[in-house]
């Protein structure tokens, strides 16, 4: 190689590691002004993911259950007059018994003297009655007499008083002169024929002892004759000072008295009446009130014996729900001399077959239970038992917050005997079955912030690149959610998505 070319070549070599060692010091300077303008970036997080592969998806129910019988009957007392209700003897709580056999007997001895008394009452009520019945009818037939009979002394009154004013006070003032001057008129006659006797006398031949019978007569006559004249002046000073004006008031207060007492009739008398009508309807309204409840005590009597209406078992108290009452406080009323309430559940007599199920369903579940569904009961005391059981039907009204009843069809078998209405168990329904589901956990879903209905997940591209995509969801749980359209098996689901993506 010549000098020539062997020194261009160190020339070049060196321009090169020149520009290669200025190239780095200005890289080196740009680093470090980097450096001071910003800080290093952190380092990405490990973006979780999973492989998406088929597999069997079920949703399950489990609720609480309780058997009862499809046939049962609550005894009530249910007297509508008779209180005291005092136990002689009860049936068991447990007691099996047939239907006519006695569950209940209480003491009757007051309530049959009360029922006598009141029949005694009645009684005499209905005579008293029929007393009153005949008193009000003849009232009535003698009340219009009288009135007339009023009416007609009250004109018989004013008639008299009109006459006496008119004709009898003149007659009787005339009456008493005429009178007077009759007396007058008579003492003169026997005067003036004394006078003539005893001139007469004189003048004839007439022995002496016929002349003294004849005077003396005749003076005797005079002085009668006078006697009647005071007796005549009496009589008619008094009837004209005091007999007249007397019997003038008389007729007067008398025509007053009348009328009045004919007002008084008219209006009393009709008063009279209508109280004896309304005394009458009140005893009639009485003994319909006593009758009403002598029958009423009767019909109290029937329920003194009650009777199981059906075959069944004897269980103190209500049943709830299908579950009995605490049956203690009801067994220290149902003892002998122990007192029951009215219009309160006693016992119930429960048919132990057949059976059924009853379960109280969360609101949240109605969607998933339908009539003929098929599950599972497992009786709490007998846990090795699998009963088949289906859904009858389910109650449209809640029976209390977000609880629906709903009633199981149960096929009894194995140790079935032994189970009896008020027995609990657990129900399992799969309402829900699928053997190739997508399922994602709920935290892998995004909904649209503008749109609830719209629901993405994020699944990475052959970069692995998170990228958003829309899905169709079905049916979850709160672990699982089935995808139905957006996602296919082997693609790579990011488990915790961005929320704000857009």
């Amino acid at each position: 190689m010549s000098r020539s070319i062997f020194a261009r070549r160190l020339c070049l070599i060196a321009l090169i590691t020149f520009t290669a060692s200025a190239f780095a010091d200005e890289t080196a300077e740009e680093k470090k002004e980097n450096k001071k303008e910003k800080k290093p970036a952190a380092e990405a997080p490990a973006i979780e993911t999973k492989t998406i592969e088929k597999g069997p998806f079920r949703i399950v129910v489990e609720l609480d259950g309780v058997f009862e019988g499809e046939d049962a009957e609550e005894i009530i007392l249910t007297p509508e007059e008779w209180s005291k209700l005092t136990v002689v003897k009860a049936a068991a709580h447990g007691a099996r018994v047939r239907k006519g056999d006695v569950v209940l007997e209480l003491e009757t001895d007051k309530l049959d003297r009360a029922i006598a008394d009141l029949q005694a009452d009645l009684r005499l009520s209905e005579v008293a009655l029929r007393q009153q019945e005949s008193q009000l009818r003849a009232l009535e037939k003698i009340t219009p007499l009288e009135l007339k009979s009023s009416r007609r002394g009250a004109r018989q009154s004013e008639e008299d008083r009109e006459l006496f004013f008119k004709s009898l006070k003149p007659l009787l003032l005339e009456l008493a002169e005429v009178r007077l001057k009759v007396a007058r008129a008579s003492l003169e006659y026997k005067q003036e024929e004394l006078r003539q006797l005893e001139k007469m006398y004189k003048a004839d031949d007439i022995t002496e002892e016929t002349e003294e019978i004849v005077l003396k007569r005749a003076r005797d006559e005079l002085e009668v004759a006078k006697f009647s004249l005071e007796i005549a002046r009496f009589n008619n000073e008094y009837t004209l000072k005091f007999g007249v004006p007397r019997q003038e008031e008389q007729t007067v207060e008398s025509t007053e008295r009348a009328i009045l007492g004919l007002e008084k009739e008219e209006t009393i008398v009709p008063l009279l009446l209508d109280e004896r009508r309304l005394e009458l309807d009140r005893t009639r309204e009485g003994l319909r009130k006593s009758e009403e409840k002598l029958e009423k005590l009767a019909a109290d009597r029937k329920q003194m014996i009650v009777r199981a209406p059906i075959d069944g078992i004897v269980y103190y108290g209500q049943l709830n729900r299908g579950k009995p009452a605490d049956s203690s406080s009801m067994e220290n009323m149902l003892c002998p001399h122990g007192s029951v309430p009215s219009n309160q559940v006693l016992m119930t007599v429960v048919s132990p077959r057949p059976m059924r199920v009853r379960v109280s369903v969360p609101e949240k579940y109605l969607h998933d239970l339908r009539p003929g569904l098929e599950g599972t009961a497992v009786p709490t005391g007998y846990p090795d038992l699998r009963l088949p059981v289906e859904i009858d039907r389910v109650g449209d009204i809640p029976v209390s917050s977000e609880k629906f009843d709903a009633w199981l069809n149960v096929r009894l078998k194995g140790k079935t005997k032994l189970l009896l209405p008020g027995m609990t168990c657990e129900i399992k329904f799969v309402p829900y079955l699928k053997e190739d589901a997508i399922l994602v956990p709920p935290k892998a879903i995004v909904a649209d912030e503008l749109d609830d209905e719209k629901r993405y997940v994020e699944v990475l591209d052959k970069q692995d690149k998170p990228q958003r995509r829309r899905v169709t969801l079905g049916r979850e749980t709160d672990e699982k959610v089935e995808i139905v359209k957006g996602l296919n098996e082997g693609d790579r689901l990011v488990l915790e998505p961005k929320k704000d993506q857009e």
